[in-house]
């Protein structure tokens, strides 16, 4: 019996020490499993972040977009003002004998220079008046295409609901050269 007796301690022991070993192993797999879920849950908090900050980007160039829809890209504004105001004149409807258009005295305002043009509009006729249509339509056009140019000052004379006489200022911005 003694020999059956050392076996069975013996077996009781490999058993003891495979059952540590699978303890072992199984906190070993925890760890492993825990550390792989904080690293999951690292990239899924950065990729939060990088998914908001992309949102806020996007919002940035969408608004940018809507803001500058219909208006030729910056930079491109070529040619002589005068001649500009000319041109969207005659594409508002103006008539040629309608208007004129004078360059003012350049002045120094910070780091800019200001060039102003007066662009006055009467009829040919006396009892005619100017159209209060294509006037609205040319501040815009100017206005919207040719971002560094802005109204200055309107003086309107109706007659009606159209005018008698309009007298629009226009400063053109550029950097001091």
């Amino acid at each position: 019996m003694a020999k059956d007796g050392k076996a069975k301690e013996g077996g009781s022991t490999t058993v003891i020490a495979l059952a540590g070993l699978l303890g072992l192993a199984a906190l070993g797999l925890v760890f492993y499993f825990r550390d792989q879920a904080g690293k999951a849950e690292e990239l899924l908090v950065r990729s939060k972040d990088e998914y908001r900050q992309m949102q806020d980007r996007k919002k940035a160039v969408e608004e940018y977009v809507r803001k500058n829809k219909g208006r030729p890209p910056a930079g491109k504004e070529e040619g002589d003002v005068l001649t500009f105001l000319d041109r969207k004149a005659r594409e508002s409807k103006i008539p040629p004998g309608g208007f004129t258009i004078a360059k003012n005295a350049t002045a120094t305002v910070g780091n800019w220079q200001e060039n102003s043009y007066t662009v006055t509009m009467q009829s040919e006729k006396k009892d005619s008046p100017v159209l209060r249509d294509p006037v609205v339509d040319f501040i815009g056009k100017v206005e919207r295409e040719r971002r560094s140019t802005k109204t200055k000052s309107l003086q309107l004379t109706f007659l009606g609901n159209d005018f008698k006489t309009a007298i629009i200022s226009f400063s053109h911005f550029q950097p001091k050269q």
